[in-house]
């Protein structure tokens, strides 16, 4: 039989939405196998781009971008923060976390030395380092940039082309909007402060994505709130169709027991993440524990949330919500 176009569809965001968490279980496992080679954890995740799990911190967050933003979100909002969640982990992949204090020292110690005097081979590494560092950063961010306003110029060009085609289409301003205000800023100070971007730029951008990651998880919860008031508000003793062997009640029970279970894994992540932020970032600055086991809590969360979703959006069409009385009439015929 030839497949239908939206069995295509839901495949290809089942397999987007699984390759998500798997390209964070396969960062989650470089870091940890290096740890593990190494005897010892690092101050954060993110340091692990100076270690041979690089590739994978790169690669893994790049393709995390990347998936976050070719879904289509269930909601604008969702839509919306997934498209800059995507540009922030590009950020988090593609500009590095400073060395550390220490390293910046060596680093302005070499730089009054090599003024005074041109005998400091010990510092020769060190310059190395640092220049590398920065046209690595000149040249992926200035990619990243330009891709992104190509990105953009395509999004209005498929809007023109499916207006034509549907007159009636509805463009997603608010997330074009916001896509093109960070795009903005980032040219700004890429171009006017290029070494706070270097200093910086690592960590805006992590936080902002764990921002991100918590708006998605919350406008989940808050759309399975509105979609159990709107199950609860239906009449259960409406005239049942014709032929109809399955009691109008009882798909309205079983609706709301499935929505229910939705919406309070999607709540209980969203509250998680809030309280672990907060907690985390307090035990933080009182030196009580690192960053590596905040980024730890955080990308685990957000491959739980991505796996329950999956199991949720699962046979619909995407950015659609599913059609309740089908999907439980076909699980109780079975």
């Amino acid at each position: 039989m030839p497949r239908r176009d939206s069995d295509v569809w839901m495949k290809t965001y089942r397999y987007l939405r699984i390759a998500m968490a798997l390209l964070l279980i396969a960062l989650a496992t470089a870091v940890f196998y290096q740890s593990a080679r190494q005897g010892s954890l690092l101050a954060s995740v993110s340091a692990y781009y100076y270690t041979p799990a690089q590739s994978i911190f790169v690669g893994g967050l790049i393709g995390l971008g990347a998936c976050m933003i070719a879904l289509k979100g269930t909601t604008p909002v969702e839509d919306t923060f997934l498209n800059l969640g995507g540009m922030f982990a590009a950020v988090v992949a593609i500009v590095p976390t400073s060395r550390g204090r220490d390293y910046e020292d060596l680093v302005s110690v070499c730089g009054a030395l090599q003024a005074q005097t041109s005998d400091a081979p010990d510092c020769a590494g060190v310059r190395g380092l640092a220049e590398s560092a920065r046209a690595n950063v000149d040249n992926n961010v200035f990619a990243a940039l330009l891709v992104g306003c190509l990105a953009l110029a395509a999004a209005v060009a498929f809007m023109v082309l499916d207006r034509r085609r549907e007159p009636g289409h509805r463009f997603s301003w608010p997330a074009f909007s916001a896509a093109a205000a960070v795009l903005a800023a980032g040219w700004a100070a890429f171009y006017r402060y290029r070494t706070g971007v270097i200093h910086n730029a690592h960590w805006v951008a992590a936080l902002s994505l764990f921002g991100c990651i918590f708006v998605v998880a919350f406008e989940n919860a808050r759309r399975q709130q509105s979609m159990a008031k709107a199950t609860g508000a239906a009449t259960p003793d409406a005239e049942q169709a014709p032929g109809d062997r399955i009691p109008r009640a009882l798909r309205q029970i079983n609706a709301r027991s499935v929505l229910r279970r939705a919406r309070d894994f999607y709540t209980w992540i969203a509250t998680a993440l809030l309280v672990i932020g907060v907690i985390s970032v307090v035990a933080w600055w009182r030196h009580w524990i690192t960053l590596f086991w905040l980024e730890t809590i955080v990308f685990f969360l957000f491959i739980a949330f991505w796996v329950a979703q999956t199991v949720e959006q699962d046979g619909k069409p995407p950015a659609t919500e599913p059609v309740l009385d089908e999907a439980l009439r076909r699980k109780a015929k079975r």
